[in-house]
């Protein structure tokens, strides 16, 4: 999440840093082994509830007969004015090469499916959205049907995703598709558009400490800017960018792969959609696994509240490991690291830096301390980092800024993940006003002085097209067992959700991992591993809430 501006949520863990004395030491989030708690094999193993088994599956992981083939009938559509999008065949091809892909994607196929642009009018038009598929590796008598995933963002296309899940997962791989979509504005589904590159340093250079009114509507006017972009470049289209949207396209995308019951694997906010899905189809949940929470019954204050303190704690955790480390500038204790890094942000605040003909401000420095701070792997690179400020090596930091947010020389942004993110929570009415950021800021800037400001204020859009808050419980007294996941430290998705999201689904099972960074289940933590490959391979449920590590 930002610094000014860019969210916990959007930003995957592919940060790069250019500058040769950090680029030995940054370990990609979620992609490199996980540094922190030892493993443990024991609390997953304890499992014996069973959850409902999936169609053709005899519940103890032995398919019952043949996979369904893809050119079986689709599986029904509620709406008979859907039947046409549910009866098609994905014309699947092997994916065209991607030099920024991660991991190995031989193997994998793409395709594309027609879906309604509104749900409400299928008939007024049609949006066309990328799919993937890393096909099963294992005999077919023993296939389990198509898994379905989702990174997060919202804002990221899945293709690494799908690609990242099935080599993390060999034995999960090899019994299922794993399949994923680019939910529509992201990836290859008609990405979104709203800024150039010097709008888009406007917008990450939002003070997130503004020292009065006029700074206030100083950032009001960037944001008005900002979401009028989206409205003239992406026009029909943006009112439908939506969750509601996503929950419809996935599925359709369950539907055309024959598939009865939709299995899914959510991370972030993955989690989110995998909820909404459930409200909207709970007759075809099938194996859910959701980890790093976001509480549907919360509403956009209360998230950017919680997000503001996961953050702020994620850097006391942080700071406390770097303290007595070699190069780490802190002394004392993490509230004095934390008063020491407060300050640095202020002298940004009030009088940016220059190097190079450009300039630091606390927004693009608050950027980079947040985006270190989703996987412990990257907490060497953040101790150079935070030294650079604290000598005033500006040019560092920018260089890190440049290569986190992928800025290039020219000033152009190559990522369009954050236009992605705001243009969802705008269909979904999640975000704050700039009059609403200041008022949340200076209410939790006693407890989450260092990265709760840029928290908040990455909450703050000028919406060209807002939908409705859709904040409200699950009504998950009916709906199977699903498999639930959170980290105590997690920054972007705090683990303070997920009891609350545990309550809402009374036959889930919560795993908690006892850690640092962002989300789980590719942290290579042998209790998460036995809990998650036990879930989707057998149908099998933990007896009792786990924790891990």
């Amino acid at each position: 999440m930002t610094a000014a501006r860019i969210p916990a949520t959007a930003r995957p863990a592919t940060a790069r840093i250019a500058a040769p004395l950090l680029a030995a030491a940054l370990l990609a989030a979620g992609c490199s082994a996980d540094d922190g708690p030892p493993k443990r094999d024991d609390a997953a193993g304890t499992a014996t509830a069973a959850a409902p088994a999936a169609p053709g599956d005899k519940g103890d992981g032995t398919a019952s007969g043949q996979p369904t083939p893809q050119t079986t009938a689709p599986r029904d559509a509620h709406d008979p004015a859907l039947n046409d999008f549910y009866a098609q065949r994905p014309a699947w091809k092997p994916c065209p090469a991607d030099p920024a892909q991660r991991g190995d994607d031989r193997g994998l196929q793409c395709a594309r499916l027609r879906v309604p642009l509104d749900y409400a009018a299928p008939a007024a038009g049609t949006v066309e959205i990328a799919v993937y598929r890393m096909p099963a590796t294992g005999p077919a008598a023993g296939r389990l049907g198509s898994l379905a995933t989702n990174p997060g963002g919202p804002g990221r296309g899945v293709r690494d995703t799908v690609v990242r899940l099935a080599a993390a997962k060999p034995n999960v791989a090899a019994r299922y598709d794993i399949v994923g979509f680019d939910p529509r504005g992201t990836g290859d589904s008609t990405p979104v558009v709203c800024a150039d590159g010097p709008l888009m340093d406007r917008l990450q250079s939002i003070d997130p400490t503004p020292r009065d009114s006029a700074a206030v509507d100083a950032a009001a006017a960037v944001l008005k800017d900002f979401g009028r972009g989206c409205a003239d470049r992406m026009g029909d289209l943006l009112p439908h960018l939506g969750t509601r949207e996503a929950a419809g396209d996935m599925d359709v995308l369950r539907g055309v792969l024959g598939d009865e019951r939709l299995h899914y694997v959510g991370t972030s906010y993955g989690t989110y959609l995998g909820a909404r899905y459930a409200d909207r189809h709970p007759d075809r949940v099938g194996r859910f696994v959701l980890d790093g929470l976001l509480d549907p019954a919360s509403d956009r204050t209360a998230v950017a509240r919680e997000q503001a303190q996961g953050f702020e704690a994620a850097f006391r955790s942080f700071a406390a490991d770097c303290i007595g480390r070699a190069g780490c500038p802190f002394t004392g204790d993490a509230d004095t690291a934390a008063r020491t890094t407060r300050a640095l942000l202020d002298e940004l605040s009030d009088t940016p830096a220059r190097a190079g003909g450009r300039t630091l401000d606390e927004g693009m420095a608050s950027a980079v301390l947040s985006g270190y701070l989703y996987h412990p792997g990257q907490w060497p690179a953040l101790r150079t980092v935070v030294a650079a400020l604290a000598r005033g090596d500006a040019a560092l930091v920018i260089r890190a800024y440049d290569a986190y947010t992928d800025r290039g020389p020219d000033g152009s942004y190559a990522d369009s993940a954050l236009d992605g993110y705001f243009a969802v929570n705008c269909a979904d009415g999640r975000y704050l006003s700039a009059r609403e950021a200041e008022r949340l800021t200076r209410d939790i800037t006693a407890t989450a002085p260092v990265l709760g400001p840029s928290v908040v204020w990455s909450w703050a859009a000028d919406c060209a097209a807002p939908g409705p808050d859709h904040a409200e419980p699950l009504d998950g007294a009916d709906l199977p067992g699903m498999l639930l996941v959170s980290t105590t430290r997690d920054p972007a998705t705090p683990h303070a959700a997920a009891p609350r999201v545990r309550e809402q689904l009374p036959a889930a099972r919560l795993v908690t991992y006892n850690g640092d960074g962002h989300v789980a289940i590719y942290r290579d933590n042998t209790c998460v591993d036995n809990a998650v490959d036990r879930y989707l391979l057998n149908g099998v449920l933990p007896a009792a809430d786990v924790r891990c590590g």
